[in-house]
Parts: structure tokens; sequence; C-alpha cells
């Protein structure tokens, strides 16, 4: 398809690294990088056979702050990828030198692209492609439970996504049906928008993504309010009295339904007199999220080096073993089961930040506020919702193992996901 048609990659691009990340292969979600490399092949492929591609030549092109920012922040994880490599003694880890080149060729290709993009084919693009990963995350723990009688949960991480790969879908899918409200208030448009979110929304319920759940009431609690008190413009508006029927209707179904009825305090680490402390209802693994920062800056506090340069990419999965059981020890919790060779596998920033050092954590948050500088400058009446939407990413990237997912480097990259929905104009042939 790309290689007939270039006007394809942009669909299919999101596609990729929307819907990829939901299927894994022996736990490791390499759809989404065998997807774009296939995409990224038929595209230079098409750019060696025929002369009219939607590609620059590039050598007249120049880079802006934000794409020097992020062509910086890919050489660097490439570089870390190189050395951890190295380091490790692993022809596993050209997977992710692959990968970071993957990134940086996607970069190269939407900083060069020449052909018009339009904003309403994108955001159709990302709801599409949302309620297809959802739809294939429900009906696998659906089937594997009604197959076999054991629990859903047994599949995540083995053959499908878990919740924090979901969390990022909901955030985009969110911010794609909010702007798709903007200019379309018809009935069927409605009752296509209805019918996505109760598949998306039963999802994570059905999942007890609490992360997910905290994402999607906020959002709807924002937007609601956002459209009351702080858009002045009548159009751009989304239905106020289908935000309110979403909002109590979720809220109902997740009290009767949901683990995470349990009340949103619980999940906060704080005592009753407001001081840091891991609640006694918290599960091991939440215990563990917790644990992860702690142990982190310890470990690259150690020497200068690595409070700079981290130990490089994929480290932390051994780098943080003896470390965090140490850790566990102290709180009273179990070891860990890492015997015969298994690492330590460590939430997203926490990984990034043994992995790559401050230096690292500091590309990414200087590309990932650059971002929502980008989202700030538009004339959407809805900007300011989806910056918090856009930056909540920041704080679920310490939730869960997010590193491997090639949405999670395309949020920050300057044509992103959310970039491409805000275009007012489409850009001239």
């Amino acid at each position: 398809m790309v290689f007939k048609n270039s006007d394809n990659f942009v669909k299919l691009f999101l596609a990729s690294i929307i819907i990829g990340p939901g299927i894994k292969v022996y736990g490791y979600p390499l759809i989404d990088e065998y997807w774009m490399s296939m995409l990224l092949i038929g595209l230079f492929m098409r750019k060696i056979m025929i002369t009219n591609v939607a590609i620059q030549e590039t050598e007249k092109k120049t880079y802006n702050f934000h794409e020097k920012a992020f062509i910086l922040l890919t050489f660097y994880f490439l570089f870390q990828s190189f050395r951890g490599g190295l380091w490790l003694e692993d022809l596993r880890m050209l997977r992710w030198v692959i990968f970071f080149i993957i990134v940086g060729l996607s970069f190269f290709i939407f900083s060069n692209y020449k052909r018009s993009i339009d904003s309403e084919h994108v955001i159709k693009t990302v709801i599409n492609s949302s309620t297809i990963f959802f739809l294939i995350y429900f009906l696998s723990g659906y089937i594997y439970e009604l197959l076999t009688g054991m629990n859903k949960f047994d599949l995540q991480d083995d053959f499908v996504a878990g919740s924090s790969t979901a969390t990022f879908t909901v955030i985009i899918y969110l911010i794609a049906i909010m702007l798709y409200f903007e200019n379309r208030k018809t009935i069927g448009v409605n009752l296509f928008i209805v019918l996505s979110f109760i598949i998306v929304s039963w999802t994570v319920v059905y999942y007890d993504s609490r992360a997910a759940i905290f994402s999607i009431l906020s959002f709807l609690a924002l937007n609601f309010l956002f459209q009351i008190f702080g858009a002045k413009a009548k159009k751009g508006k989304s239905p106020i009295f289908l935000m309110i029927i979403f909002f109590v209707i979720y809220q109902i179904w997740i009290f009767y339904y949901s683990d995470s009825s349990r009340t949103i305090k619980s999940f906060l680490p704080i005592d009753a007199e407001l001081n840091f402390a891991i609640p006694k209802n918290f599960s091991p693994g939440d215990r563990d999220r917790l644990l992860g920062p702690k142990t982190a800056l310890n470990l690259i506090t150690e020497n200068p080096f690595h409070t700079f340069f981290g130990y490089g990419w994929y480290m932390s999965r051994y780098e943080m073993i003896e470390p965090i059981q140490k850790m566990r020890k102290m709180e009273n919790l179990k070891r860990l089961n890492l015997s015969k060779g298994k690492s330590y596998q460590s939430n997203g920033v926490i990984a990034i930040m043994v992995d790559t050092g401050f230096i690292g954590i500091i590309l990414y948050l200087l590309n990932l506020f650059l971002g929502l500088s980008a989202i700030l400058k538009t004339q959407n009446n809805s900007k300011y919702v989806i910056s918090l939407a856009y930056m909540s990413i920041g704080m679920w990237s310490f939730v869960g193992t997010i590193t491997p997912l090639l949405l999670f480097y395309f949020w920050v990259m300057p044509n992103n996901p959310i970039i491409l929905m805000l275009k007012e104009e489409k850009e001239k042939e």
C-alpha cells in the first residue's frame, strides 16, 4: 500500500504504533516495530524507484529547536543501545539499535513531508485504530477465560499488552474524540463515538486498569468544566449533554463492577497525615513501583559518571536486581524470583534513568515540554485540556514498562500524532 501510494504512510504509521503494541510475541511487543519496518522499506523503495514521492530533498532543510532536540534524543539513545549491547555482549541488543533507527527515520520522513496531511483523516485513524486495539485487548482476555476457565490476567505481558500500554492509547483516543466532536455533531457520528467509547471503557474496566480509568474520568470531568467555563467561542464545543452522560454512566459502571472502586485515595502513597508512605492495601506490584524510583536514585548516584550517563541501555534490568531485593527486604516484601538469569523489569522512566542517566531524562523531558509548547501555540479551543492529557503521560510513565513502545517516543516527536490532529489547515501541495 505504501509502495503504491505514499499518502497511505501517515494512516498506516498511526495504525502501526497504536494497534501494534497490543499484540506480543513471546512477551515482546514486536508487532509495531515489524509493521513500521515494512512501512519504511516500502516508502524508501518508492523513493528509489519513483521520483514523485512525499519526501523532500534534505539539503535545504533547516531544523527548528524541537527538531534538533529530538535528533539529539534519538542519537543519544542509539548510542546507549550500542553501549548496552557491548557491555552485555548480547546480539539480541541489535533489536534496540534497529528500534531507534526506526524512530529516527520516522522523524526524518515527517520532518521532510511535503504533501498535505489532513487532520480529519488523522483523527479518524486514531479513533479507529484505538477502538481496534481495545477490541483485541478485550476479546483476547474474554475468550481465554471462556475457553480455559483461567484468569484473563495470565495473558498479559505474554500475548497481549498490559494496562500501561492501554493507558497511552486511552489518552490519545480521548484527545481524538474531543477533536472529532468539534466539527461533527450528527446523530450518526454521536452513535459511532458512543459505541467506540463503550468498547474502550468496558475494556479498561474489565481489566481493572486504574491508570486508564483515572485518565477517562479526569478527562471527561476536565472537558466538561472547560466547555462550561473556559470556551468563549461557540464553535468547537463538544456536546455537553453527551459528556455528562458519559461521566455519570462511567462512574456507576466502575462502582458496581471494577475492583478500583475502592476509592482513588487508595492509589496514592500518602498516609492520613499527608506523609509519604506505602499504603498497606497496596499490592506487591504497586509497592514495587514505589520502591523503583528510590532504588534507581541510589544506584545512579554511586559515582558521577553513572549519574550523568547511566549504565547503558537495558542495563537497568540487571543492575537493579540486588538493590531492589535489598529494598524489598526492608519493606518486608518477598524476594523476587529472579533466579536462573532472569532480569528485573523496571518501569519506564526508572529504566531510562538507570540506563541513560540524568542526560537521558533531561532530553526526554525537554522534548516533552517542547511538544506541550507546540500544542499551546495552536488556536484550538480545547488546547488546555489536551495539554493536560498530553502531560499526564509523564506521570503514567512511572507506572508500567513503556520503553519498548514506539508510541512512547513518537509522543514527544515534533510532528507527533497530537500535533497532526491539531493542524488547522492543510499544507499546500
